[in-house]
Parts: structure tokens; sequence; C-alpha cells
């Protein structure tokens, strides 16, 4: 489950193998399974969620 600065929190799944997602503050969100790096707007506040 991957956590928002705003505290949103959202089990977010990858496109590509369907892994879900992790947040590291450096990298942002990213698939531990493949490396996809994904950039969404979090659904809580409307900011980037990177």
């Amino acid at each position: 489950m991957a956590r928002h600065s705003c505290g949103y929190e959202a089990n977010v799944l990858c496109k590509r193998c369907g892994s879900p997602l992790a947040y590291r503050e450096r990298a942002g969100l990213y698939c531990p399974q493949c490396g996809r790096r994904v950039t969404t707007v979090c659904p809580g506040c409307g900011k980037v969620w990177t």
C-alpha cells in the first residue's frame, strides 16, 4: 500500500505486471517487480504523486 504526503493511502497496481507499487522518497512510485516508475495524480488532494 502506497501512502501520499497528504495521508491518502491506496493499493496501486502496476499496469505492466500487475504487482503492487511501492513508494520511496527519492524514487517516488515504482514497481519492485519490473522497475517501472509511475507518475499519477493523488485522488485525495489532486497533487502529482511522483
